[in-house]
């Protein structure tokens, strides 16, 4: 490429507005990229979903170099390990060779083309290649570097000069001095630096109307967009998703990564990106395993050969990938069925709990089920409260919501009336801690005393490592005895102003309708127990720079106790109360709220203030708290037996330094589930399905399931996808190796010293440690308990929905709740005749 348009360029240049619009539309093919603290569930093929599931995963791959389905090898694996049931992948390969009777036309004497397909899924040797960890071309490594440098959020020893100046401008005043650039650029390179445009548009002009590639500019800038997913995804989080009222991060847009893009094409820098091979021919295997002759086959047999032997690996894993599904469907949707067939009054429970609907929560459900009269429901674990809480002491405020909303409100995290000792010994210590670690991380970066430090730190330090190592429970406790309880000490503060929010305070109208909503959007009844329980969950980890991501997603990546204590004090305010029994929901006075949260790594449940709890209700309490000490103590051994371990080690893993597995997280997600828990309760689901409460006829209006579908569904798709294609393409769609893993700016994670941010999860959070995949890789289904008309109308009135499900994103099944029938959705435009319905009668 030439260095300096010419004049007939220069006449064809596009505007500013132009090029900005074109990046606009560029940036959407790579999905944001949470930061490390916040980490949530994406879907890294997000840009394609307006597309049909399997050319988008088909476009995603050529974009990004990726892989389009596990190796077969793996998905052979896995159906000897009885995830695939083999019956149905046979029917699997039936569906797509269209119907049964192209599956059984003959090729050879005895042998139909639905035999070549199974020989060649089942028993057709492929060699397993190792998954390559894989360096960036030298151009992308150059701009990664860059990158790097420029969005750290001050953990560099040197911060990067000219930041101010923006992403571009700032390479451009240092890439002189870059001896990388040097060797990349060449002589030439430094005419360039002189001559390119400082502004990234009309740089991007430019570097438009030289572009001699017979792609069009969005296709070009598109992929350019895509050959660092990762520091592009930060990008648009920073755009798009960053708080305005604390982040406080460096002016820079896509702009100023596309013009660092043109800046190394015009230095004739930009290697070409590699692409999967998508080619095979199968023909000579085939022939030999089945022992006949390919040359004396007739047109139509050969054209059967060669359409079987040349199908891919990533179509064959399709035809795996769908017979997974259907296995898990065809064992979970009869048992829903039977059970609402079935379905007789539930006594009134002694306590209700409120869980998250993670897929973590239903075991823990089960658990505490079997140890009482419990009566469990599912809720979003953000329980509907769009609240930012400013923790005690902290800067940043932390965003307790969905990420697809923002915060209406702004809470303060104060201390309790009455314990202000406990409160002062709280700052101290929190105090304490952030100085040392201020003084420790400014002497292990300076370059004078670094050295110094390690000896200094060194004899304390060898101490901290071995009691970890070896005694990690017991630095636990040790650390817990001689720290004051921030969950005794401080509160929540719903009531009081926020000087560094702007969301306005809750008023009384608020508080009724975040309280009301919890009651139409799960089927809680009005006449609730003694004892309700709110529980929000999080994780726990030492050491992870994916702690974030075993939280809550519902809460932003961040714990749910805060939003459970706030939702409790409404529904225990007279006032509230008094609102809601006018808006016919009348709670017993007898009842108290409490809230909770539940620990996923170790099952601990934390109550929070018991101590208000009213002396009638202290043996309610007591027997509530034994019983969830029981439920933990169950769950830890059927959780541990899916870990490979003791039951104890749970709580040994999560105080442990070097444990790369504390949890399973959400691996093995596979459902989502929209009912009462009669429905559910008697199933074991495995910890596989998002588990959300819903009556149907306390839903006239549709409107509960509209939100429920629109909102917690589609946080579940994310996950559900994010686990999906991390575990397909871990290199390119997920984090790697934990082990060699290096956290970059307190933004993300690199592999080793340097590169693309990492986008995905890591590879021991899907897979066990002989390389089989824990996590099958399927796609989300979900089940609604309602009158199929209802969920129809629901489906056809959204354009979201209807892109989900018609595409087959997100496979449907509706519940009849009035006969059990169960109805499954499929696109009008498959549909074989004229007006045919979405939904179809599956039994």
């Amino acid at each position: 490429m030439n260095m300096m348009p010419t004049a007939a360029a220069m006449d064809q240049i596009l505007t500013r507005s132009e090029v900005a619009g074109l990046i606009a539309l560029a940036s959407r093919s790579v999905a944001p990229l949470w930061p490390l603290e916040s980490a949530i569930g994406v879907n890294p093929l997000a840009a394609f979903e307006d597309l049909p599931f399997a050319e988008a995963v088909s476009k995603a791959s050529a974009r990004f170099g990726a892989r389009g389905s596990l190796p077969i090898p793996v998905w052979r694996r896995l159906m000897h390990a009885g995830r695939i049931d083999p019956q149905l992948l046979r029917d699997a390969a039936i569906a797509r060779l269209g119907t049964i009777y192209r599956a059984l036309a003959t090729v050879a004497p005895g042998l139909s083309t639905l035999d070549l397909l199974m020989a060649r899924l089942l028993e057709i040797e492929i060699a397993e290649q190792p998954e390559q960890v894989g360096k960036l071309a030298p151009d992308a490594a150059f701009i990664a570097k860059w990158c790097g440098a420029y969005f750290d959020q001050g953990l560099a020893a040197s911060p990067m000069p000219y930041r101010e100046l923006g992403l571009y401008r700032a390479v451009l005043a240092m890439a002189g001095r870059d001896s990388d650039f040097r060797r990349l650029a060449g002589k030439a390179g430094a005419e360039l630096l002189l001559t390119v445009p400082r502004d990234p548009l009309e740089a991007i002009a430019e570097g438009l109307a030289l572009c001699t590639r017979d792609e069009d500019h969005i296709d070009h800038l598109e992929n350019l967009v895509a050959r660092l997913p990762g520091w592009a995804g930060h990008i648009r989080w920073l755009r798009e998703h960053a708080d305005p009222v604390t982040t406080s991060e460096p002016a820079t847009s896509m702009a100023d990564l596309l013009a660092l893009w043109f800046l190394m094409e015009r230095a004739g820098c930009v290697s070409e990106r590699p692409q999967p091979s998508g080619k095979v021919d199968a023909v000579p295997a085939l022939a030999r395993h089945f022992g006949f002759d390919a040359a004396s086959l007739d047109d139509r047999q050969a054209e059967r050969l060669r359409e079987i032997a040349a199908m891919p690996d990533d179509e064959l894993g399709a035809i795996f990938m769908q017979a997974a599904e259907w296995t898990y469907a065809n064992d979970l949707v009869p048992k829903i069925q039977a059970a609402v067939r079935s379905a007789e009054p539930q006594p009134k429970a002694d306590a209700q709990l409120m869980f998250c609907i993670d897929v973590r929560s239903e075991p823990f459900r089960r658990a505490l089920e079997e140890q009482g009269n419990y009566e469990t429901f599912g809720y979003a674990g953000f329980f509907g409260l769009p609240i930012a809480l400013h923790p005690f002491r902290e800067d940043r405020r932390r965003k307790l919501l969905p990420v697809l909303l923002s915060p209406q409100h702004d809470v303060e995290e104060r201390g309790v009336p009455g314990r202000e000792q406990e409160v002062a010994d709280l700052e101290a210590v929190t105090a304490r801690d952030a100085k040392a670690a201020q003084v420790f991380g400014a002497a292990k970066l300076g370059t004078s005393t670094a050295f110094a430090t390690a000896e200094a730190m060194g004899p304390l330090g060898a101490l901290a490592m071995v009691a970890r190592t070896l005694t990690p429970k017991a630095v636990r406790r040790a650390s817990s005895a001689f720290r004051p309880d921030r969950n005794r000490a401080l509160r929540p503060d719903a009531d009081g102003a926020v000087d560094a929010g702007k969301a306005v305070p809750f008023t009384l109208e608020d508080k009724v309708g975040y309280a009301s909503a919890l009651f139409k959007l799960t089927g809680l009844p009005a006449e609730t127990s003694r004892l309700v329980v709110l529980a929000g969950h999080a994780g726990c980890a030492v050491n992870n720079p994916y702690a974030a991501a075993l939280d809550c997603g519902a809460c932003g990546g961040h714990a749910g106790g805060s939003n459970a204590r706030i939702l409790a004090a409404f529904l225990n305010d007279p006032e509230v109360r008094e609102e809601l029994a006018a808006k016919g929901v009348a709670i017993p006075s007898t009842t108290h709220f409490l809230a909770a949260e539940h620990n996923t790594t170790t099952d601990e449940v934390t109550l929070f203030d018991h101590d208000e709890v009213p002396a009638s209700h202290h043996a309610d309490l007591q027997k509530l708290t034994r019983d969830l000490a029981r439920a933990a103590v169950g769950n830890r051994e059927k959780r541990a037996s899916r870990l490979g371990r003791a039951p104890d080690d749970l709580l040994t893993g999560a105080a442990h330094w070097g444990e790369i597995r504390p949890e399973w997280g959400l691996a093995g997600n596979a459902g989502f589930i929209v009912g009462k828990r009669e429905q559910t309760r008697s199933i074991d689901l495995e910890g596989r399905a998002f588990l959300h409460s819903y009556d149907w006829e306390k839903d006239a209006d549709g409107s509960a399931l509209t939100t429920i579908l629109t909102a917690p569904m589609v946080v579940a798709q994310w996950i559900n996808c994010q686990y999906l294609f991390s575990t397909i393409d871990n290199r390119h769609y997920g984090a790697g190796d934990k082990t060699t893993h290096n956290v970059i700016g307190g933004i993300g994670v690199v592999q080793g010293n340097g590169g693309d941010l990492r986008i995905g999860l890591p590879r021991q959070s899907l897979f066990a440690d002989d390389g089989t995949p824990f996590h099958v890789p399927q796609r989300l289904l979900t089940v609604v308990v309602a009158p199929p008309g209802r969920v129809q109308a629901i489906v056809e009135s959204n354009d979201l929905l209807s892109r989900l499900f018609d595409n087959g994103w997100v496979r449907l099944v509706v519940v009849d709740p009035e006969n059990g029938k169960a109805r499954k959705w499929r696109s009008r435009a498959t549909a074989p005749a004229e007006g045919a319905a979405p939904l179809s009668v599956n039994g």
